[in-house]
């Protein structure tokens, strides 16, 4: 009898525990997202102080010089504005250092993962949301570039919000597009390609009948979204001379595929590219959630065989179909086949707007089958759409161009891992609490892939890291070497890198490959008699007095190398 009476004790305890963490589960689980995600965060933080920035990320500490008004004469302000605007603030406070725009880059992630969890907890309960928003966090892709001080992170956190905003306008209030389109466009002016956004928000907006029905708080919101772009384009019509010049060049960069050598470093005309290399970017403990869903959708189907079937019969017999109905699925099918017949030998944005009426008409066609959430999976599937049309046809892709696309990944393993547990029976009596204990064995899955994967991060970044230390060594050199260095003409291969640490302008020496000319590298860098010729000839032109080199196998005729960091070598005019 006491042992009962103990176990009885033990049952209502822990009932009375399990009842009052259901209670307050939105507030615990949100706490708990906050800690492991700024945890993460810091730490990556710190691994990328270690290693030091990266090419571009040179150029954005140079721009956030230029707005501190502290320019070195080295810029590229065609770049998108805001990250280097924000990293100048702390620039003007004296904090003139590469950890401003990591630690920057780093608080702006945990604000965007703050803003996918509540856009995930409009459609799941909270340890789903969390399991979702962490999946996403936790993606390889997304832990290599957190902090790394580059703009992808950054503009798919406001994005992330926009979107957020958009959902709550349609569902709950219309004022909410007086945030969305501000938050859409400092994702813009972050990083311009991220503009794409702005299909999955149109979509939204479209299939639920809201265009018309809010015209008067859309136009607010875009006229808002204006006044934030306002200062920008008056500082590009001071600086260039055209209010839209850094835009044009950014549309003449993506949009003249023609013009871009197979040479380049980055060129990959494979459309499916980043689907094959989906399993890398989104890890093996993600990867399996594949397989999970796969066979849940398989024994769904089995289960639901005649439901199915019936559904099928429906479409498929257009004898019995409305004429509207009819309309709608001959629509959809025309336009899909124009999509996929026409995708890669179209103009990219031809290609995004088949493909959004495309969805619009398919909405139209499967909303009649009460499909719970259906809007929300047509958002997600064209916020993944809008960006994979983009990279897939644009010729140069890196493995950071994916970043835009791994939210709507995370939340179709969500979904589906959701689904699999609502349509398999559970003979347990409290299915919440098994399915719970589950989540959680799967965020510590995922934990403990973070702690393997970010010492193997740091290992492979190595070579980065002594790459920034010989550049920085480099540069002291010729500052004692030559201390009137400044009135000199210093061109360098790694010219952002080399003007940070000089604090001077540096010219760009491109990579002369078979008569053509390369900025950004080049696959094969082996250098030929006429190669070699070409590099003599850019340097005599522009009356170089010092270059700083990372080529292998040059000949200079007029120059002499002095001194050597490593790859770098130092070269003078004799």
């Amino acid at each position: 009898m006491i042992l009962l009476d103990n176990s009885n004790k033990f049952e209502k305890k822990f009932v009375r525990l399990y009842n009052t963490l259901k209670k307050h589960s939105h507030y615990i689980s949100f706490i708990i997202l906050i800690l492991i995600v700024s945890i993460i965060t810091y730490y990556r933080v710190i691994i990328q102080i270690n290693i030091g920035p990266t090419e571009d990320t040179y150029t954005y500490l140079s721009n956030a010089l230029v707005f501190a008004g502290q320019g070195i004469g080295y810029a590229d302000l065609t770049r998108p504005p805001l990250l280097s605007f924000l990293t100048s603030l702390f620039f003007r406070l004296g904090y003139v250092s590469p950890t401003v725009i990591f630690a920057l880059d780093g608080a702006i992630f945990v604000f965007g993962v703050i803003g996918f969890y509540l856009l995930l907890k409009i459609r799941f309960n909270d340890i789903e949301s969390l399991l979702g928003t962490l999946l996403f966090v936790t993606f390889p892709v997304t832990l290599s570039f957190i902090g790394f001080g580059l703009t992808d992170i950054p503009s798919l956190s406001f994005a992330i919000w926009a979107i957020y905003f958009t959902v709550l306008a349609v569902k709950k209030n219309s004022k909410f597009f007086y945030l969305a389109f501000p938050f859409l466009m400092l994702a813009f002016l972050t990083r311009y390609a991220i503009a794409f956004a702005l299909f999955p928000i149109l979509l939204y907006i479209l299939i639920n009948k809201r265009l018309f029905k809010d015209i008067k708080d859309l136009l607010i919101g875009i006229f808002l979204s204006f006044l934030v772009l306002i200062p920008v384009l008056l500082f590009f019509y001071s600086t260039f001379g055209n209010l839209l010049y850094p835009f044009f060049s950014f549309y003449g960069a993506t949009s003249a595929s023609s013009l871009i050598s197979p040479e380049n470093f980055s060129y990959n005309s494979d459309l499916f590219y980043f689907l094959f290399r989906m399993p890398i970017y989104i890890g093996i403990e993600s990867s399996a959630f594949f397989t999970v869903i796969f066979l849940g959708i398989i024994v769904f189907v089995i289960n639901n065989l005649k439901k199915v079937r019936s559904v099928g019969k429906r479409l498929l017999n257009t004898q019995n179909l409305e004429k509207g109905i009819k309309i709608k699925l001959v629509t959809s099918l025309i336009l899909l086949i124009i999509f996929i017949g026409t995708l890669g030998n179209v103009f990219h944005m031809l290609s995004e707007v088949i493909f959004l009426v495309f969805l619009f008409w398919l909405y139209e066609l499967l909303k009649r089958f009460d499909i719970i959430d259906l809007d929300l999976h047509f958002l997600f599937l064209s916020w993944f759409m809008a960006f994979f049309i983009f990279q897939s046809v644009y010729l140069i892709k890196i493995d950071r161009y994916f970043l835009a696309m791994a939210p709507p990944i995370s939340y179709f393993l969500i979904l589906g891992l959701s689904k699999i547990s609502d349509s398999l029976k559970c003979k347990i009596r409290n299915k919440t609490l098994i399915s719970n204990f589950f989540a959680v064995i799967l965020i510590l899955l995922l934990l403990f892939s973070v702690v393997a994967y970010l010492p193997a991060f740091q290992k492979n970044m190595h070579e980065v890291k002594v790459a920034g230390e010989q550049m920085n060594s480099a540069s002291e050199w010729l500052v004692s070497y030559d201390p009137n260095y400044k009135n000199k003409i210093i061109y360098a291969d790694k010219w952002s890198a080399f003007a940070w640490y000089l604090k001077t302008d540096v010219g760009k020496v491109p990579f002369f490959k078979d008569n053509q000319t390369f900025y950004y590298g080049v696959k094969d860098e082996t250098i030929s008699v006429t190669d070699n010729s070409a590099f003599n000839s850019y340097l005599d032109g522009n009356n170089v007095d010092y270059y700083f080199s990372v080529r292998k196998g040059l000949n200079l005729t007029h120059y002499k190398p002095i001194k050597q960091f490593g790859n770098v070598i130092i070269y003078e005019r004799r």
